[in-house]
This record gives structure tokens, sequence and C-alpha cells, in this order.
């Protein structure tokens, strides 16, 4: 395959905002797509491909090119990346000091050191060590390093997942898989987008991955009762809930970005769902509006995303020790500000997209040794491994108010 220069700029555009910027991938490539409707479906694939390739081996592809310690130079990188996917190398001025079988046999030397074959830094590697051992750590960031499936959750509102299933098939010619202990999934056999599907505008189902849609049920939502998304950013697991309980409980969904709220409301109606109200806190007072009776509170907290490496590559390279460090913090005030919420014999679910103890478990523990969290006692907790599952990794713990 040859690489046309204009899909090359393109991705090199991308690779800048992501790389040198600190731009998230997603919203980069969503730009950079819209912003060039000239590209057909075929280029559109060749650049996420490279742009997500690219960002998932940084550092082995840094490495071929030279020096680590030397500024990273994104032609060299989309040369690795043309050299070992077996493409054309363009004889094009940014690729002139590309050597193809220099590049190919040091490769073969590099991916021998986990940290180079899987692309990941130094401190994660050693946090992976140290938390899971050699052999499991191996598998796990061997599993986050394979790129996500499109996965989505169906709406019980207005469908089945095997309805939705054989339509797709039927009038699309889309091949889709049912996922055991995943009753509400589906496994798109290929990616693709989903705008052109009549029945995804209408709210028939919404992008979710499968681990992420074991988190909502946690709460063990009943019809006729309150609940709390403190989190909620744009609402996936509000709406989970919302259909879990037939879209007749009482859901509060909060966050502090006017913006996801505003895509939460707009999911909502798509949807066909009415039992899900936004509110933006601005500041914690008005934490103190939302009434005394809550049954159960949900927090999704913020965390380092190195669960969902899969469909975030770039979070491994966003990320660092100091920042992770005021994550934590983050965490830990979040469990002090939302615990309070909770009813007596109410529910207390907190989740993350990430593996690491750190952020799950060894965070449970310092709240449940807090003088707040002395009210509350741990019931279950669970951690989702994406090379068990093969999807992204979560953690999920259940703490239950205390009646006394």
């Amino acid at each position: 395959m040859k690489l046309h220069r204009n899909i090359a700029l393109g991705i090199v555009s991308g690779l800048e905002k992501t790389l040198v910027e600190k731009h998230q991938a997603a919203e980069v490539i969503k730009r950079l797509f819209k912003s060039n409707l000239r590209w057909g479906s075929r280029d559109r694939r060749t650049i996420a491909q490279a742009f997500y390739d690219i960002i998932r081996q940084k550092r082995l592809f840094h490495a071929l090119c030279g020096s680590e310690s030397e500024d990273l130079n994104l032609w060299y990188l989309l040369g690795c990346w043309i050299v070992l996917n077996d493409f054309q190398l363009p004889e094009w001025i940014e690729f002139n000091k590309i050597n193809v079988q220099e590049i190919r046999s040091k490769a073969l030397v590099l991916v021998q050191d986990r940290r180079y074959k899987y692309s990941i830094p130094d401190w994660l590697d050693q946090m992976g060590v140290k938390a899971f051992g050699e052999k499991t750590w191996e598998k796990e960031i061997a599993s986050l390093n394979i790129p996500a499936n499109l996965i989505v959750r169906v709406n019980t509102q207005v469908t089945t997942v095997k309805k939705l299933k054989y339509l797709l098939e039927k009038k699309y010619n889309i091949i889709t898989h049912l996922v055991p202990d995943y009753p509400h999934a589906l496994v798109f056999e290929k990616k693709q987008s989903l705008q052109s599907i009549k029945e995804y505008r209408k709210g028939w189902f919404e992008v979710q991955d499968a681990n992420s849609q074991k988190i909502s049920p946690w709460l063990e939502a009943e019809s006729g009762k309150y609940y709390i998304d403190a989190c909620a950013g744009a609402g996936g697991k509000s709406l989970h809930l919302a259909n879990l309980t037939k879209d007749s409980a009482k859901i509060v969904a909060l966050d502090i970005n006017p913006a996801k709220l505003n895509e939460l409301r707009k999911r909502c109606y798509r949807n066909k769902i009415q039992s899900v109200r936004t509110v933006d806190v601005k500041d914690n007072k008005i934490l103190q509006t939302l009434g005394p009776d809550i049954d159960g509170v949900l927090i999704d907290a913020p965390c380092s995303g190195l669960g969902v490496l899969k469909r975030n590559p770039d979070a491994k390279w966003n990320m660092s020790p100091e920042q992770l460090t005021e994550i934590l913090k983050t965490q830990e005030k979040i469990l002090q500000t939302y615990a309070p919420l909770v009813k007596k014999g109410g529910k207390l679910v907190y989740a993350t997209c990430s593996i690491l103890p750190e952020e799950n478990k060894l965070q449970v523990e310092k709240f449940l040794n807090s003088k707040l969290g002395s009210k509350f006692e741990l019931e279950k907790e669970h951690t989702y491994f994406s090379h068990l599952t093969g999807y992204d990794g979560f953690y999920c713990a259940r703490l239950i108010k205390k009646c006394e």
C-alpha cells in the first residue's frame, strides 16, 4: 500500500496535537475528520489506524528512530509505522534518513524488553510488576495494548439484544456477537461509523465497553428509589441505571463539566429516558439541596485511565507518578464529599477505569479507616482485568452504610 502525502500530513498533524500539545487523542481524531470532509472511509481508516498505532507504540518507535533522549520526530514515528507494517516508504525528504533494514533488525531486539514491546513508561512497568507480579502484569499490559472492539449496550427500553442483532444483520449487513455474562452487550465484528445507522440515532443502543456495563448493576437499583451518579460525565452509567430501573427511579447525574451534562441531556432525549435529571456541581453547596433519602450513590471516580488503554492509549503518556498522586487526593476528597449523601442502609458504589491498587482497593481501605468511612462496611469488591475478559480494565466496590 502506498501512503498519499495528504494522508501523511493528517496523521502527523494529529500526532502533534496529541503527543506534543497533549490534547486527548479521541478529541483530536474527531476534529481532524470533521475538518477534512474530503477524506473517504478508506482514508479515515488508514489515518485512524496509523494515528492510534503510533500513539500506542510511541516508545518503541521513538527508540527505533534514534535515542529516547532526543525530541520526538513525528515524521520518523510515521516512517517506522510504515516500515513495520510493510508499506512502501515514500521517497520524501522527511524520510531520507530512515534506514529500513536497520529499523527492522533493531525492532527484533527491542521487543525482547517488555517496556518496548508494549511501549510503557518505566514507572508504570515498575508499578505493575510490584502490584501484580511479572507474569500477571505481562498478560495484563499485553491485553491492554490490543485495540478495543466496538461494543454497544442495547437500550432495553425500546428493543432487545436479539432483536437488534437480527436487525443490524438483515438491514445493514452488520455482523455482531452476543457476549456471555454481559446481557445487554453486542460486539461488532468490524469497527465502523454508527451515524449512518438510523436505530443508533434513535437511541436503540449506545457505545459502552463490556466491563463498563458491569458497573451500574453494582448499585442494585430498584424502581421508585433515589440514586445519585456523582461523577456522571456524559452519562453512560446514568443511562444504564435508567434502563435497569425501567426508567422509573429518580436518578440525579452530577458533574462539574456543563458540556458533558449537555451531552447527557441529548442522550437522554435520544434514548427516550425521562428519569435522569442533570445538576451542574459548581460548588458543594448544591449537594445540600439533593435531599436526605438517597438510596444509593455511584462514584465513577476520576482516575488514571490506565484500565482503558485499549481505546485511550495516550493515557499512559499523559500520566506521571506526580499526576497519579494528585488523582489519589481527588478520589479521596470525592469519597469524603459524596459518602454522607447515602442514607442508613443505603449503598455506596466506588468504581474506576483503572487496575492500579492505589486507586482501588487501597483507596477504599483508606476511606473505611477514616472517621466517615467507619460508618460503612465493605460488602464486595472486584477487579475486572483485561487479560481475563478481553475488555477494558475496571474496579468496583460496594459499601453499605451501617444502620446503627
